[in-house]
């Protein structure tokens, strides 16, 4: 086993390996441990959505996502012409992006040895327990059982958590009845556009191409509700409900996968118990409803590392941790929420249901509700509790370009490749920031942020607003201290 790390990981998928990545990327030694000995090359959460994209780009690690996906800006809504317009977005990635989850997942294990974390697979933790100082955690790996203390352990290891299940946290919930079925396939007579959608009486049934020309399949057959999840999908099967739903044939041939499954909602009552935090599926499992699991995940991912990494360096206080849960289980919850109300609206056959679904797709033509709609589901509109009736502490950023320096980085997501604060309208550190020169970076924008924004903004390593005003003084020294500790003394 390598030497002891300051974080250990257990579970490699999306948010594991997005933590990771964020960690060793800040110089926090980390491991991750994976009881699979291969990734299966499954498609499972098959969307990534801007604001994902936004924060990968923010660390320069979006390429590999990119290069392996495929840009969908307009994915269908089920009605002959309807569409949502991800074009109406203030974003540098104005469409969702279709990639297999298996994809995803290499650019993140990429994103994450690149950086200098050690992955262990086909090693499992099956015990821990801590003290005031670390947390020692029990594994079984090829080379037989071993023990390793970490400072932090944090659970990123599913639904079935082992770390969720050693700390005792309750993971409420529900199953829903209805059994689904999904695909990855090939068609031989594919419709256009490429992304299709219908819901019709018999269900609905949905179509998203990948970069390689399979086609992942989703079909909601009222018909075959009550099938057993455990019965085999068949090829036969799966083409029936999809001619009677989309009204042609599509030709379905060469499943890489065939699968009935049925969804769950399910949500930890804690995020964080000592030195031990879950994230991820281990924390929040959703229906697959826009692919919003996997976003959640790498978020939490962007929201743990940064406060992690501070408190690890010393320069913020290990109350700093529990902002995570404060911030991250709201923003879940209402996850929760919405795509049960999501998956309740698609599976409905009564005649409020039918028509509300009616009433729902007029709606979109128009054009404030389309573009509210939008952004929900891009995750741009994701904020956190702010103090009071700040305006503007919480919110997203959007990226802009910078005024420059020969050479200097151009757009102000490049600002934070290393993982600290930016300070905007200023290209040297104010008096009000005297002490904490070595955890941000400031810039001048080219462009303001939108209407009515300050020209001063102090922006978190994850890209929300922790102070904003018109001068930077006291508030900004306020800020600062509150998110980043004490400052370093000045030298005299």
């Amino acid at each position: 086993m390598p030497p002891s790390p300051q974080v250990l990981i257990v579970g490699g998928g999306p948010a594991g390996l997005a933590l990771a990545a964020e960690l060793a990327g800040f110089g926090v030694s980390c491991q991750v441990v994976d009881k699979r000995t291969h990734r299966a090359r499954l498609s499972r959460a098959c969307t990534v959505e801007p604001r994902t994209m936004e924060l990968l780009d923010m660390r320069g690690r979006i390429d590999d996502v990119l290069a392996w996906g495929l840009e969908c800006p307009h994915p269908p809504l089920g009605n002959e012409d309807g569409y949502l317009d991800y074009g109406l977005l203030d974003t540098g990635f104005p469409f969702s992006l279709s990639i297999p989850q298996s994809k995803t997942e290499d650019a993140l294990q990429i994103a994450a040895e690149k950086a200098g974390a050690v992955l262990l697979p086909g090693t499992e933790m099956t015990g821990l327990s801590q003290d005031d100082d670390g947390v020692v955690a029990e594994l079984t790996g090829p080379e037989g059982p071993t023990t390793v203390r970490a400072q932090y352990v944090v659970g990123c290891d599913g639904v079935n958590s082992t770390v969720r299940e050693v700390l005792g946290v309750k993971f409420d919930g529900w199953n829903y009845d209805q059994s689904l079925m999904m695909a990855d396939a090939r068609l031989s007579s594919p419709p256009g556009p490429a992304e299709y959608a219908r819901i019709n009486r018999r269900g609905m049934a949905a179509l998203f191409p990948f970069r390689d020309g399979t086609y992942r399949v989703i079909v909601l057959d009222r018909e075959k509700f009550t099938v057993p999840a455990d019965e085999p999908l068949t090829l036969e099967d799966l083409s029936e409900s999809c001619a009677a739903i989309l009204g042609l044939d599509i030709g379905i041939t060469d499943p890489l996968w065939l699968s009935r499954f049925r969804s769950s909602q399910r949500h930890a009552k804690r995020y964080r118990v000592g030195r031990v935090l879950l994230a991820g599926d281990a924390a929040h499992t959703h229906i697959p409803s826009g692919g919003q699991g996997l976003q959640t995940g790498i978020q939490d991912a962007f929201n743990l590392g940064w406060k992690l990494r501070a408190v690890l360096d010393g320069w913020a206080p290990e109350s700093l941790l529990d902002t995570y849960e404060a911030e991250r289980y709201p923003i879940a919850a209402e996850t929760l929420r919405k795509t049960d109300l999501s998956f309740r609206f698609e599976t409905s056959d009564s005649l409020p249901a039918r028509l509300l679904r009616k009433a729902a797709m007029w709606s979109m033509r128009i054009k404030p509700v389309h573009r509210l709609n939008v952004l929900h589901l891009s995750g741009l509109t994701l904020r956190y509790p702010a103090a009071g009736r700040d305006r503007w502490t919480g919110l997203r950023v959007p990226d802009r370009p910078l005024v420059a320096a020969p050479g200097g980085p151009e757009r102000l997501y490049e600002l934070f490749r290393g993982g600290g604060f930016v300070l905007t309208g200023t290209n040297g550190c104010p008096p009000a920031a005297a002490g904490w020169e070595n955890r941000l970076r400031t810039g001048v924008l080219a462009e303001p942020l939108g209407a009515r924004w300050p020209e001063h903004v102090l922006i978190r390593p994850d890209g929300y607003v922790a102070w904003a005003g018109a001068e930077p003084g006291r508030g900004l020294t306020r800020a600062l201290r509150q998110w980043c500790g004490e400052p370093h003394p000045i030298a005299r």
